[in-house]
C-alpha cells in the first residue's frame, strides 16, 4: 500500500523509467491507475523531478481526451523515497495497438486525430507542450481517445534541455535544431501520426535512426496522396503539419476544427499546392554535426531507450560496383530473407535492358528531376545504374554525386501495379506494387555509392 491509501494490483504497463499499477485508492473506493518511478531511479534527481513536473503539469489540465491527474506522493521502499502519480485508469488500448488489429477507416482516423488535437489545444492554451505525441501515448476507449503521458511536457517558451528526449518517429526538426520549446512540435508529431495512419507509412522513407532524425531537418516529407475517403482539405492540413517551419504549421485548434467537420477549407476544393516551406539558417547549419552527434551517442537518451517506431531492414543485398552485372539473389517469387524472417525479402538480378527517362533539366542536386520511366522492355541503362527484382516488379536506381539514392526506371510484373512511387533523390528512394492484399514496397538507399536495395512483403 502506498501512502497508507492505495493499494497496487498488478502492473499494466512500463516504461524506460517507471512501471504504471493497476490500483484501488481505498479512501474513495475507486480504481486508478499508478505510475510508480522504477526502484533504480529512486534516487535520481532528475527522474525524481521528471515524475514530479509530470503530475504538476497533467493535474493543471482538465479535458475530456486528457487522462486526470488525481494525485502525487512518495514512498517508502527499500530505505529510499519512491515518487507516485496517481492517474485516471482509462478502459481502453492504445492507438499503437489498436492500429495493429487492422486498417482504422478514414473516418475513424480524423476522429481520434481531432480529439487528439483537441487536447493539445487545450494544453498549448495553459502554456504546456506535451512533446512526446505518438501513438503509444493515445489511449482508445468506447468514449473516445485520452492523451497521457505528460512525463516529457514543458512549458512553451521554455529552453530545450541539451538532452534530446522523445521518439525519433516524431521529432519536429526544431526539436533537434531550436532552444526554445514550441507548441508547433505537437503538431508536427500530430501530422506524423495521422499521415502514417492514413497511408500506411512514413512520410519519409528511412532504414535507420540516422536516416529518421536527417529526415525530419533536411528531407522533404513525400506529400500524402490523394486517398479514398479522404477529404482535400484533410489531405492539405495533414501536409501543412509537417511544414519545416514552425510558423507555417495550423495551430492545434485550427487542427481540431478541420478534422472535426468544422473544416476552414470550402469542401471539395482541390488542396492548395504543397510548397516546400522557407528554411530558418539555423535548420541548415550544422546539421550534419548534430545528426553524426544523435547517431553516435544521443540515440540512448530518446525516450529512454525506447525502440524507435519505424521500420528497420532485416536484410538487404549490394550490387557490386562498376560493370558487372548484380548476383541474382531471388527468383521471381522471392525468398525468405536471411536469418528465416518472413515478409523481407531482398533481391537483386543481372542488369537488363531499360529505358532511360528523357532528358530532364538537373536538379540542384545535379540529378535530373521529375518522375522516373516505367516501361516493359526498356533498353540502355547508363553505367552506375542497378536493376533490383522482386515478385511485384523491377526497379533500377543510381546514386547521386551526393550519395542520395534515385530510382531511374520501374516496370510492374502482371498482376501488380504501382501504388506509390517517391523517385528521389533521396535518403531512400521507394517503389511499391500492389495486387489487391499483397503489396511489395522496395526501397533503395546508398551505401559508399552503391545502390542498395531493401524489399519488404
Amino acid at each position: 500500500m502506498l501512502g497508507g491509501r492505495y493499494t497496487l494490483l498488478e502492473p499494466i504497463g512500463h516504461g524506460g523509467m517507471a512501471v504504471v499499477w493497476r490500483a484501488r485508492d481505498e479512501v474513495l473506493g475507486r480504481t486508478v491507475a499508478i505510475k510508480l518511478l522504477a526502484g533504480r531511479y529512486a534516487d535520481d534527481v532528475q527522474s525524481r523531478a521528471c515524475i514530479r513536473a509530470e503530475a504538476r503539469a497533467a493535474a493543471a489540465l482538465s479535458h475530456p481526451h486528457i487522462a486526470q491527474v488525481y494525485d502525487y506522493g512518495e514512498a517508502e521502499e527499500n530505505g529510499q523515497r519512491v515518487p507516485y502519480v496517481v492517474m485516471e485508469l482509462v478502459h481502453g488500448i492504445t492507438l499503437q495497438q489498436r492500429s495493429r488489429t487492422g486498417v482504422l477507416a478514414p473516418k475513424e482516423i480524423c476522429r481520434i486525430g481531432a480529439q487528439v488535437a483537441a487536447a493539445l489545444a487545450a494544453a498549448h492554451a495553459d502554456g504546456l507542450v506535451h512533446r512526446d505525441i505518438k501513438p503509444a501515448n493515445v489511449m482508445v476507449t468506447r468514449d473516445g481517445v485520452k492523451v497521457v503521458d505528460f512525463g516529457l511536457a514543458a512549458s512553451a517558451g521554455a529552453a530545450e534541455p541539451e538532452e534530446l528526449l522523445g521518439t525519433p518517429a516524431y521529432l519536429a526538426p526544431e526539436r533537434m535544431t531550436s532552444d526554445a520549446v514550441e507548441p508547433a512540435s505537437d503538431v508536427y508529431a500530430l501530422g506524423v501520426l495521422l499521415y502514417r495512419l492514413l497511408a500506411g507509412e512514413s512520410p519519409w522513407t528511412a532504414d535507420s535512426t540516422t536516416q529518421m532524425l536527417t529526415a525530419h531537418v533536411k528531407v522533404e516529407p513525400f506529400p500524402l496522396p490523394s486517398l479514398p475517403g479522404v477529404p482535400p482539405e484533410i489531405t492539405a492540413l495533414i501536409n501543412r503539419c509537417l511544414r519545416k517551419e514552425p510558423a507555417e504549421r495550423p495551430s492545434a485548434a485550427e487542427v481540431a476544427q478541420v478534422l472535426g467537420g468544422g473544416a476552414v477549407l470550402r469542401a471539395g476544393a482541390p488542396p492548395p499546392p504543397v510548397d516546400p516551406p522557407s528554411r530558418r539558417g539555423k535548420l541548415l547549419a550544422g546539421t550534419a554535426a548534430t545528426v553524426a552527434l544523435l547517431a553516435v551517442a544521443g540515440w540512448m537518451l530518446l525516450s529512454g531507450g525506447a525502440q524507435p517506431e519505424s521500420e528497420l531492414p532485416a536484410a538487404i543485398s549490394v550490387p557490386p560496383a562498376g560493370n558487372s552485372a548484380p548476383t541474382a539473389a531471388s527468383g521471381p517469387t522471392g525468398t525468405t530473407a536471411p536469418g528465416g524472417q518472413p515478409g523481407v525479402t531482398s533481391a537483386t538480378v543481372p542488369r537488363r535492358p531499360t529505358t532511360a527517362p528523357e532528358e530532364q533539366a538537373p536538379s540542384p542536386t545535379g540529378e535530373p528531376t521529375g518522375r522516373p520511366s516505367a516501361s516493359e522492355s526498356p533498353s540502355g541503362l547508363p553505367d552506375g545504374v542497378a536493376t533490383f527484382r522482386s515478385a511485384g516488379g523491377t526497379v533500377s536506381a543510381r546514386c547521386t554525386r551526393v550519395g542520395l539514392a534515385r530510382i531511374v526506371a520501374f516496370a510492374p510484373v502482371n498482376p501488380y501495379e504501382v501504388e506509390r512511387v517517391n523517385p528521389g533523390p533521396a535518403l531512400a528512394a521507394v517503389i511499391v506494387f500492389r495486387d489487391g492484399p499483397s503489396r511489395i514496397r522496395i526501397s533503395v538507399s546508398c551505401v559508399a555509392g552503391i545502390p542498395v536495395a531493401v524489399v519488404t512483403i
